[in-house]
């Protein structure tokens, strides 16, 4: 019955209004941090300013596709930022052994799948807690990752196209921002057109109704993780190419903000609600409060408190308006 009068003209209105506000909320939040940010600097105004921007935002909104995937069906992917740290060295690695850009480029991906396809076997066929184990896994990298530099030690020797992709221009837009573009181009198609999209919905909302309406969970849980894994290797090769080396912790920072982009974007933390053109909002809204709060001299320590309150306050306050 409720299914029904929801699907009435009286209804329809108001649940739109409230989807497009939801949909608007975003991107209200990232004009005022914009405009907070233009007030301590007028170097914001510059496209100088913008285009590095621009490139920093794309690094965490390629993160957050696979953040925002597997929060859409009710879990978390913790393991990003030592999948982005053993993905870069190994890769940069590989290549300098091998100077061939396809060799590097398959390390990488191949690295994400494996990532991607464990943690669908601890989230999905184990049952364990997506923040625990992938928390945990990440833990796992790390260890791989130190073990391995003991006995080769991070090179500076970079695959070029994984230079491009992070510094190179396309007119006066930053390859990574139309890098970005495009991947989300097509993550907000396959949401919105494609059985793949219904399916995350339907399990984020619930998913012994999506197993009963003849979903195939492992399939959606794999193709989530391995998208996350993926998108993890790939920001690890453009990070290597950003700074022109890898190193170790170069993946830290890639912890918690992902996380802050897609909450930031609307998606809800228990899954079913939300969608990856909030997260783009929610990156660039990440990467300008940051930039601020550096502009402002505001300490490391103080950045995380900040960070961690608002991603406090955020969850609070989409938990409480789904609850109503």
């Amino acid at each position: 019955m409720s299914a029904t009068t929801d699907l009435q003209p009286g209804r329809s209105g108001p649940r739109l209004s409230a989807a497009v506000r939801r949909g608007a909320l975003p991107w209200l939040i990232l004009a005022v941090v914009y405009a907070l940010c233009v007030i301590a600097s007028a170097d914001f105004l510059t496209w100088h300013t913008i285009r590095l921007q621009l490139i920093q935002a794309a690094f965490i909104g390629l993160v957050a596709i696979g953040e925002t995937l597997a929060i859409l069906i009710g879990h978390i992917d913790l393991s990003i930022p030592w999948t982005i740290t053993l993905t870069g060295i190994f890769a940069t690695n590989l290549y300098a052994a091998h100077p061939h850009e396809w060799v590097a480029f398959g390390a990488a991906i191949g690295i994400g799948v494996a990532v991607g396809l464990v943690n669908m076997l601890g989230v999905y066929v184990l049952r364990v807690n997506s923040l625990i184990w992938t928390l945990s896994i990440n833990l796992m990298l790390q260890g791989l990752t130190l073990i391995y530099t003991n006995a080769a030690a991070p090179t500076t020797v970079v695959p070029p196209a994984a230079k491009f992709l992070a510094l190179g221009m396309v007119g006066e837009i930053p390859m990574a921002a139309v890098l970005w573009a495009v991947c989300a181009v097509i993550v907000i198609g396959a949401l919105r057109f494609t059985p793949f999209g219904r399916a995350v919905y339907a399990i984020g909302s619930n998913e012994l109704v999506a197993l009963v309406s003849g979903i195939r969970l492992g399939r959606v849980y794999a193709a989530v993780f391995i998208t996350s894994g993926v998108m993890a290797a790939l920001v690890g090769l453009l990070l290597s190419g950003y700074s022109s080396q890898a190193y170790l912790g170069m993946g830290d920072d890639y912890l918690l903000p992902p996380v802050a982009a897609v909450v930031i974007g609307g998606s809800r933390l228990a899954g079913g609600e939300g969608g990856y053109g909030g997260s783009i909002a929610g990156a660039m809204t990440v990467i300008l409060l940051e930039a601020m709060l550096i502009t402002l001299n505001v300490s490391q320590g103080e950045r995380e408190i900040v960070f961690g309150a608002i991603l406090l306050a955020l969850a609070f306050l989409f938990l409480g308006r789904s609850r109503r």
